[in-house]
């Protein structure tokens, strides 16, 4: 067992960094036209938006603040058909009511895919893609599913 003054001199050398994810990056094949679809159909606010006709790229955000980045550029292809199964890359979005959010996505251009083959006892979720083929998870996790952050 370490002694208080130890762990603080062993800190003063090596003092642990607390990073908060910015946002994480998607190249897609129509970013602001997906950057609407996510705010009209999914409630994210678009955080910046806009292009040159050969790069592109809209910011989107959850309330919580967790932005998407939704890109096109030179020479950079969109993962959504390169990818070998729909699950490598998704956007989990929280829902109470799958019914009613399922066909809310459906009835806006998403299309279901399947019931998650990867789900915990406890937890629904529900995998879509949305009109670009990007993979997008309902889900509804058991209670007390993850720890609380520290």
């Amino acid at each position: 067992m370490a002694l208080p003054i130890v762990d603080a001199i062993l800190a003063s050398f090596c003092p642990m960094r607390r990073f908060h994810i910015e946002h994480i990056g998607i190249a897609v094949s129509d970013p602001e036209a997906m950057g609407r679809w996510y705010k009209e159909v999914l409630g994210f606010d678009i955080r910046l938006a806009g292009g040159d006709g050969e790069k592109s790229v809209s910011f989107v955000s959850d309330a919580n603040r967790c932005m998407v980045e939704l890109f096109r550029i030179p020479g950079v292809e969109p993962v959504a058909p390169i990818l070998s199964h729909h699950l490598q890359i998704h956007l989990a979005l929280e829902s109470d009511d799958f019914e009613s959010d399922g066909k809310w996505l459906e009835a806006n251009g998403a299309r279901f895919i399947e019931k998650c083959p990867t789900a915990l006892p406890g937890d629904f979720l529900l995998v879509y893609h949305d009109p670009w083929g990007n993979c997008l998870q309902l889900a509804r996790r058991n209670p007390g599913r993850f720890t609380p952050p520290t």
